[in-house]
């Protein structure tokens, strides 16, 4: 009998292994249930069990527990297709059309492709999905879009040629258009800026028709917007092939209770900031939407991002960083035009007229760097951490970034600097890497040199850079030692070192160079330090807290320019200019903005008498007038600020 249960067993293995039918494997579970419960009870008898699993399997009210069926896996959700709604609406509207495929599927309406029995004219059916159709205020939006829509005759807006209900179903009979959408066209960067803003003066013309009947459209998209097949050309795009669609929640200037109703319908990332509050509308909103769609198409990203609620603060309460900062190869007038459209203020919004005649251009070709100086910027950014920017804060040049691809590193720039031949310097900390890399104005990646490390010509971090005499000085915070490199990267000494002054530093933060000297921010032991620049201590800079005590005020920043020299009073929160004799000559308070540290470094860099200050971490630079001490508006820079220095023209 033994033999027999092992014999079941190994049956009963193999029929799970196989995956022999349920009913199969209940008996072969009962019959070695029965057989083994016969040779414990009576010895080895095999008919008990053989007949205890007969009658299990054959028992017609006995539970064995459920049956596992095997689940079919659900087709994609873009392959879903519910046949049975098709196929009603196919049959509903079959006397007037033939729909021959679904075309898209939208957040409250599906598009079939559709051809019209009496004519053979292809057409667009837009047909409402199920779910809104028992909604009565859908209802009448719906086919107020086709009444909308029929009162338009104009080439960029869609044609609706009938709308409808037929057996339940609600429809629109619309122009078929063969192309893509301008979202699809933004996101995969096939356009050219040129085509972009040729796109965007036919969405504008098609506005000021809109406008002139008294609509205000409130959902100006990317997705709304279609580009025909064929219509890009090299010179922009074929005025015939852009369409605005979608007037779906378009309204009259007196607005009723039906369009009143969810006041923040549309898209948050395209609504103007009156829309954002649920405030009236009129033809200005659309010139804010059509701003974002602009900046998007420009720039490859909208200005805001975020969840729901972010987006709707930020197009309240923020300004977006003007498109020539994220692409600088954008005109400075198209870059003006789309800041002018997103004004939060609707009465300062160009009118469309003036939008049309900047997208047409033509536009000034903005060639070279025409400027002889440029602010060479450090930031914190994903993109564009070195940046060139003209002395009113316009970006010229970004270039670099963080990333593997070349000319981009792991981290922010530590420090910047420029060489009279135009070359741009750039510190960065890799470990294992090399640390110190020349650039062109144009952003191609010259000489990587100076290795991690601790030798000659090694870097642990480098935080600190300035060019003399044809020479590289980079400061290692970590050593605190000065080396010098020729404009080659070769290795030609260095000096310094921890210590109490004099040659020797505490924590060195910052090195500028001027008129044939070099100046080291001391910052362990409260002073400037003015050496040669072969390292030899010639004097210092420094403030008592108090006439009568020793106990020196703490100094956060250090700027130079011929024989004067600019320090910043941490603890004052001022900027003392002095002589190189160390005779105090001016003080001039530096503001402190909103989000700004009191206590952070600071880069100073004077041009033509303007001490540019920016606090580490802060998005501005501030602007003092050296003659009266006047604060000027600072210059937004849209990036935490690292490093700043003065680039010259070579040209």
């Amino acid at each position: 009998m033994h033999l027999l249960l092992a014999l079941l067993l190994v049956l009963l293995t193999a029929a799970l292994a196989v995956r022999l039918s349920p009913a199969l494997l209940y008996f072969l579970l009962a019959l070695l249930a029965g057989a083994a419960w016969a040779t414990g009870a009576r010895g080895e008898v095999l008919l008990p069990g053989l007949l205890l699993g007969l009658g299990v399997f054959l028992a017609p009210r006995v539970y064995l527990g459920p049956r596992r069926r095997q689940r079919k896996r659900p087709p994609p959700r873009e392959k879903r297709a519910n046949p049975t709604k098709t196929t009603e609406e196919a049959e509903a509207l079959s006397q007037r059309y033939e729909i021959l495929e679904k075309v898209g599927v939208g957040g409250m309406a599906t598009v079939y492709k559709a051809k019209e029995r009496k004519t053979g004219r292809l057409l667009a059916l837009k047909v409402p999905q199920e779910r809104f159709v028992g909604d009565p205020r859908f209802v009448r939006r719906f086919h107020r879009e086709a009444e909308v829509l029929a009162k338009m005759d104009h080439p960029a807006i869609v044609k609706v040629y009938d709308h409808g209900q037929v057996d339940g179903v609600h429809f629109i009979a619309m122009e078929f258009l063969d192309g893509e959408g301008l979202d699809k066209l933004i996101e995969e960067r096939r356009l050219s800026l040129r085509q972009a803003a040729s796109i965007l003066a036919r969405v504008a013309d098609a506005l000021k028709h809109i406008h002139a009947q008294g609509i205000v459209h409130r959902d100006i998209k990317p997705g709304n917007i279609m580009v025909l097949r064929g219509a890009l050309k090299e010179s922009g795009v074929d005025p015939r092939g852009v369409r605005l669609m979608d007037f779906g929640i378009a309204a009259g200037k007196v607005l009723t209770r039906l369009t009143i109703t969810g006041a923040r319908i549309g898209t948050p990332v395209y609504m103007s900031p009156e829309q954002a509050k649920g405030q009236k509308l009129d033809h200005r909103s659309d010139i804010y939407s059509l701003g974002i769609v602009l900046y998007e198409a420009l720039t490859g990203q909208p200005p805001f991002t975020g969840g729901y609620e972010t987006v709707i603060h930020q197009q309240i309460f923020q300004v977006p960083t003007p498109p020539k900062q994220l692409k600088p190869e954008i005109p400075q007038v198209l870059s003006d035009l789309v800041l002018r459209m997103l004004e939060k203020d609707p009465a300062k919004r160009p009118t469309l007229d003036e939008v049309i005649q900047v997208l047409e251009g033509p536009w000034e070709e903005e060639k070279g760097l025409p400027h002889p100086h440029y602010l060479l910027v450090g930031v914190e950014a994903k993109k564009g951490t070195v940046r060139l920017l003209d002395p009113s804060g316009t970006a010229s040049r970004l270039f670099s970034g963080i990333g593997s691809a070349p000319g981009h590193f792991p981290a922010p720039p530590l420090a910047v600097a420029a060489d009279p031949e135009g070359g741009i310097w750039v510190s960065v900390f890799e470990h294992g890497a090399k640390l110190l890399h020349r650039f062109s104005p144009e952003g191609e990646l010259l000489l990587s040199v100076g290795p991690y490390g601790m030798k000659p010509g090694e870097f642990l971090f480098p935080l600190a850079l300035a060019v003399a005499d044809g020479s590289l000085f980079v400061l290692d915070g970590e050593t605190a030692t000065v080396s010098r490199l020729d404009l080659k990267g070769q290795y030609q000494g260095r000096f310094g070192g921890q210590g109490p002054g004099r040659g020797t530093f505490q924590d060195p933060k910052a090195l500028v160079a001027s008129g044939g000297f070099l100046f080291v921010l001391d910052y362990g032991n409260r002073q400037v330090q003015r050496l040669t620049l072969e390292g030899r201590y010639l004097s210092r800079y420094a403030f008592r807290r108090s006439k009568e005590g020793q106990e020196l005020r703490l100094l956060g920043g250090v700027g130079a320019q011929g024989e004067r020299l600019y320090l910043y009073d941490v603890e004052a929160a001022k900027v003392r200019v002095v002589d190189l004799s160390g005779a105090l000559l001016a003080s001039y308070s530096l503001p402190l903005l909103e989000g700004e540290d009191r206590m952070s470094l600071v880069e100073l860099l004077p041009l033509e008498g303007v001490l540019y200050a920016a606090r580490r971490g802060s998005s501005r630079i501030h602007r003092l007038d050296l003659r009266t001490g006047e604060a000027l508006p600072p210059l937004e820079v849209y990036a935490p600020v690292r490093a700043l220095a003065l680039w010259k023209n070579p040209g």
